[in-house]
Formats: C-alpha cells, structure tokens, sequence
C-alpha cells in the first residue's frame, strides 16, 4: 500500500523481514519471465522434443549445483539447504515424467508443457493456508523458469555490477536469483511479493541484509538509480524521499547502530523493568538461518520452535533420526536455556493428498493436535525423536492449538507410552516439560483446569486475535477487523496469565504482539513476565522494556481492560504510551488509530 506524501515522496508500507533502515540507490531486478505460446508437433517430433527437455533439465541441474555451491561458500549450509529442493525437483521422476506425458500425449512443445505442469502445482499450492508451505511455490517458479531458460540455450544470471549503495527491488526475488546477488553491495531488499517465511526473508535474516516484502506495486513504479529508503524496522519504503526526510532517516539509523552496539555489550545480562520486575525474552524459530539470532540477540533459549519446517518441500514426513538430528541441534544451541518444540501443526492443506485436501475451511479443521491424535503415528514418531534429544539438553514440548481436557490427556498419555518405549529398547532420553498452547477461545475458558494437567503454557497470541474475534489474519479485506487491542483479546490473555499463576506454572507469551515494543509493554502490564519473539525484535524490545515501569504499565493494561472497544483502547494506549515514555514510543510506532469518527 502507498501514499504520497509531500513533494513527489512516495511512501510504501510492506512487512519488514529483515530489521535495518539503508538508504541507497533502486536496482530493479526481473524475475526473467519468458512469453510461452503453443506449438503443435508432428508425430515425428515428438520424442526429439522429449530429449530437448531432458537436455534442458540437465543444463539446470549443472547450473544449480553452481549456485548451490556458491551459497554454501558465501552463506553457509544453513543457506543453501534451500536449493537441495530445486534439485530434487530436477531428479523428481513422477514430476518429469508428467512433463514428457504431456509432450506426448498433447503433441505439445516442451516449453508449454513445463508451463501447464508448473501452473497447476503453484494452483494446488496457492491454496495453502499453512504460510511457510504456499511459500514453498517460489521453488517451483524457480525451478520451471530455468527450465524454460535452458530450453531456450540460454544462461540465466543475476550476478550484477552493483553500486555500492545498492537496494534491490523486485516483483518477487527468486531464490536462486538471491544467490546470486552480489552480498557485499546489495544493501537492502524490496519486494513486491513475499512472507516472513519466504526464501528472500530466510536468506536476508542470514545475511542480516534489511528486506521488506508484500509492498505490492512497488516494482512497478521504482526505477534503476532512484533514491530509497529502506525501513524494514517499520516496514516502510520511501521512493523519491526528500533532502529531509534523508537526514532524519540517516540519524535514525546511526541511534540505531549505536543502540544494537549497546545492547551488544549486555545481551546476555538479566533484563529488567526500571522498577525491577524480571522480563525473559525468548527466541520463535523455524528455520536454520535462524540459528545465529538465537546466540547474536541474546534470547534466553527458544521459546518456541515451529516443527513444520522439517517437512521438505513436497510436504513428507520426516524420519525419526532427521527429526531427532534436528531437536539435538537446538538443545545443543540452548544449552541450559532450552528449547520449546511445538509439534506439527499440520493439517490436510499441509500434507499433500488425502481427503483432507477437500477442507473447506482447514483452520477449523483437522489440523494441529487433532491431526497428530488422527495420525498417532506421526505423533509416537516425533515423540520418540523429541525423547531422544532431550538426552543432549533440554527441550520441552508444547501441543498446538488445544481446545479441550481430553486432547491433552490423549497427547500425554502417547508421549510417556513413546519415552517409557525408549527406555525399554536401551535408548537414552531426557525429562520433557509438556505444555499446553493457548490460542482459541475454548482454551481461554477452560485455562484454569488445563493449567492443572501441564507444565507451562504457550500462549499464541497470533491464532488468539484471529479465533477470538473470526478474522482471518491472511484476508486484506477483513485486516480491519484483525485488532490486537481488542478488550476481548486482552481479556482473553488476563486470564490465560492468572490461569497459569494460580497453578504456579510458567507461560510464556508468543507472536507478533511479543515482538511489538508497545504490545510487549501491553502484555507485561497483563502479567506476562516471558516473551517470545523472533530474535532480531529482542534488542529493540529489550530497550522499551528496561525504560518503563511495570507498575505504570499494569496500571495503563488495567484501565485497558474495562474499555468498550478497540478503539477505546487504541486511543488510551496512544495517549498514555507517548505521554509516560515520548523517547520510546512516537505516533508512528503506536498501535494505528483508525477507526475514529
């Protein structure tokens, strides 16, 4: 979304990936899309045509080990798993078998026939609802536009000469377009397209390159050599910015460069508010690239890891040692800090085939914990790999979205059957926590007596807005609906909270709220007292929460509670937040008030 502010200034909003402000120079980049039309062979044709593909997928497969090697050269292997995917595809019998059947039995040239095999699997994908999987198309864009270079003789590369102030803006960069890339210029990066889950997010959080995506038309309107500013902090791109909104970004981003070296220096230290009640924040993982954040910010541990990852990209379950390779890793990287392992949250728009495909609504589905009591078998599989971890530090599992007493009491009972089987064989295991995650409304309710049958809560504020008030976070056009503020939200949390200090168990809070500065403030004054967040958010987080005090921030959350409206409290926070704390929190960092008439 954009609006044009004052003289000729064009600002962009988007979702930042990657926190950093750079201000530079646009390099617009091209996907390499190819025109494909139709042609009809003669019978005679056809099997020429057939070894044509066969060449073509033999030149991408070369082409790919290059750029697979150049990542892991300049990225790490934690990068450059990425591109293990596009070459499965290139081995994927089934995949190029259909590809060549058509050739044939359509009398198709290849180039059309890559096009209506690609078009219909990103169709199947598009309808995805599970965020990191639909991003998963961009592989099988990726992998089908080489292939439709390479049919051509050609040699695809985006290995620019670039400036040294360079910010790339594309409709939506391809991974192996951002490998390519030259790291040590390209400064930042926005897109039009794109997730917090997407290849261009995962490699320019490695790389610790600012990125905002999802701005839309951006692309469109943005030229080779036009001044940009880059706010991924705030997912906000300025095209075409003024002299002074240059010197007032270059001032920002010289406080910030000296606040992230500050908080360097005491990452590591315990964090408290300015009237010393003890904050932990945590680190919400998926991904290797992920890793380094963990240690580099100073996360107490991983507050919640998203298992889905392992799936590979045509959404297989992974095995009980890749599972348990995995697990081990992050008990290793949390040493005594420890890690949270969600288990699958898969459903029938996660794994491919099966009658759950034909879901109509699959977040009111068979998904999360019901998917895993559905499917013991993947549940016992990574149960036992989670046990076996466990024995190199430790780890704790939480059961996604719960809504009642029996799915915790069947999840339980199947885990400690798992642990009590491992011990029987002679394999060594660790003490597991198992929590309960608190997301939808049912759960809220009925806090108290899960509290009584687990070892912590995870509470998801995420699922909670969206399942408290029925708005699809992913639907632009009910966004207005989504309100993080919303007393009945806050309400909901107040009592997840008291639920767990009645029970005397810990709950750590996670998502978007956690990560938000003024939000984080919001739940600390509920009673949240452990946040979970993705790691580059902790230092900014870290510094609003050593600089207020709880007791205001209770009493402000409190005042909150008996509000009407979303509204209401939007205004109150606005008011209170700027008045109590203007060196912290500005119009433009506060919760949007725009419902006001």
């Amino acid at each position: 979304m954009s609006r044009r502010t004052k003289r000729g200034a064009v600002a962009w909003r988007g979702l930042g990936v990657s926190d950093g402000i750079v201000i530079g120079r646009v390099l617009r980049v091209q996907n390499g899309a190819r025109q494909v039309y139709r042609a009809t062979l003669g019978e005679d044709e056809v099997e020429r045509e057939t070894r044509r593909l066969r060449a073509a997928v033999r030149l991408s497969r070369r082409q790919l080990l290059a750029i697979k090697a150049r990542a892991e050269k300049e990225l790490g292997a934690d990068q450059a798993y990425i591109f293990d995917a596009h070459l499965l595809m290139l081995e994927d019998r089934k995949l190029l078998d259909e590809i060549e059947n058509f050739i044939r039995q359509e009398r198709a040239n290849a180039e059309w026939a890559v096009k209506v095999v690609a078009d219909s699997l990103l169709a199947v994908y598009s309808k995805i609802k599970d965020e990191y999987l639909r991003e998963r198309g961009s592989d099988i864009e990726d992998v089908m536009q080489r292939l439709l270079v390479a049919l051509s003789g050609g040699e695809r590369s985006h290995a620019h000469l670039l400036s040294e102030d360079a910010v790339i803006v594309a409709e939506n960069l391809l991974p192996s377009a951002m490998a390519e890339l030259d790291f040590e210029r390209a400064r930042a990066i926005a897109t039009d397209a794109g997730g917090w889950t997407s290849h261009t997010a995962i490699i320019a959080r490695g790389l610790g390159i600012p990125a905002v995506v999802g701005l839309r038309e951006l692309h469109r309107h943005a030229r080779t050599g036009d001044l940009i500013i880059v706010d991924a902090t705030q997912g906000q791109v300025i095209l075409h910015p003024t002299a002074a909104t240059v010197e007032k970004y270059k001032a920002t981003a010289a406080r910030a460069s000296r606040a992230r070296a500050a908080a360097a220096e005491q990452e590591r230290a315990p964090l408290f508010t300015a009237d010393d009640k003890e904050i932990c924040l945590r680190a919400n993982v998926e991904l290797p690239a992920e890793y380094e954040g963990v240690k580099k910010f100073g996360a107490r541990g991983i507050g919640l890891y998203r298992s889905e990852f392992l799936l590979s990209s045509r959404g297989t379950i992974p095995s009980e040692d890749e599972q348990c390779r995995a697990y081990q890793r992050l008990a290793e990287l949390t040493r005594g800090d420890g890690a949270t392992v969600r288990l699958f949250d898969l459903g029938g728009d996660k794994i491919g085939g099966g009658a759950n495909d034909a879901e109509q609504n699959p977040a009111l589905g068979l998904r999360a914990i019901r998917f895993s009591l559905k499917n013991e078998d993947v549940l016992r599989t990574q149960a036992r790999a989670i046990h076996r971890a466990a024995a190199h530090g430790r780890l704790d599992v939480v059961l996604p979205m719960i809504s009642d007493l029996r799915d915790v009491r069947r999840a339980k009972r199947i885990i400690e059957e798992e642990r009590a089987r491992l011990e029987k064989e002679g394999i060594k295991t660790g003490s597991v926590r198992i929590g309960a995650m608190i997301e939808v409304p049912s759960a809220v309710l009925l806090a108290d007596r899960i509290a009584r049958e687990v070892d912590f809560f995870s509470l998801g504020t995420n699922d909670l807005v969206q399942y408290t008030l029925a708005v699809d976070r992913g639907n632009d056009d009910v966004a207005d609906w989504f309100r993080s503020l919303h007393p009945s939200v806050l309400q909901s949390i107040r009592r997840t909270l008291e639920a767990a200090e009645a029970a005397q168990i810990p709950a750590v809070v996670c998502g978007e709220m956690a990560g938000t500065p003024a939000y984080a403030v919001m739940l600390i004054g509920l009673g949240a007292t452990e946040l979970s967040m993705t790691s580059s958010s902790i230092p900014r987080v870290r510094r609003a929460v050593a600089e207020i005090r709880y007791s205001d921030a209770r009493e402000i959350a409190l005042r909150c509670l008996d509000s009407d409206t979303a509204d209401d409290v939007e205004e109150l926070v606005r008011n209170e937040f700027s008045a109590r704390w203007p060196r912290l929190f500005t119009p433009e960092t506060l919760p949007a008030y725009k419902h006001k008439k």
